[in-house]
């Protein structure tokens, strides 16, 4: 009789250490999900900085639009995201670091070897709407390397992009 009561200890302490492991892996799917929500929120903030960005240079032309336009539309430096703008020669018209302006960076390669900035113009030509293109950078916030992911949009003869490095898992 002694060892029924063992057994059913046994079940028990089986089924606590199932529950556990149950949500042991539940927590790792939750986390293993985290950088998707967090690429996510970034692709979606960077799609509302571009879209609000060639709004006020439609509006205002440039460079009158940088006076214009709500809080975050041309920086949100928290998340390392910012505006660039370049003309359809690849001459950065606006960037964060004011001495990168009037210089053409038509010809630069990502890591790869990659010429990222004339895909970009090109894409943007051809998809007016609005376009992704993606190449290897280095982040500004943690410096790693990794794939940035970057919405472009064609307003008049300006390119207004921003972009995002993915978090690598």
């Amino acid at each position: 009789m002694a060892r029924t009561g063992g057994s059913s200890t046994g079940a028990g302490r089986r089924d606590a250490l199932a529950a556990l492991l149950a949500l042991l892996a539940l927590a790792g799917l939750l986390l293993a999900r985290l950088p998707l929500a967090c690429a996510a929120d970034d692709r979606q903030a960077v799609v509302e900085m571009v879209e609000a960005a060639a709004r006020a240079l439609e509006t205002y032309g440039f460079p009158r639009a940088l006076e214009h336009g709500a809080d975050g539309t041309w920086a949100r430096p928290d998340a390392g995201l910012y505006i660039f703008v370049l003309d359809r020669l690849g001459t950065l018209l606006l960037h964060p670091d004011r001495r990168m302006e009037g210089r053409n960076i038509a010809g630069v390669r990502d890591a790869d070897g990659k010429p990222f900035i004339r895909d970009i113009i090109v894409a943007s030509v051809a998809h007016p709407g609005g376009v992704w293109t993606s190449y290897l950078w280095r982040s500004a916030t943690s410096g790693q390397l990794g794939t940035k992911h970057t919405y472009a949009k064609a307003v008049g003869d300006m390119i207004v992009c921003a972009g995002y490095v993915a978090a690598e898992a």
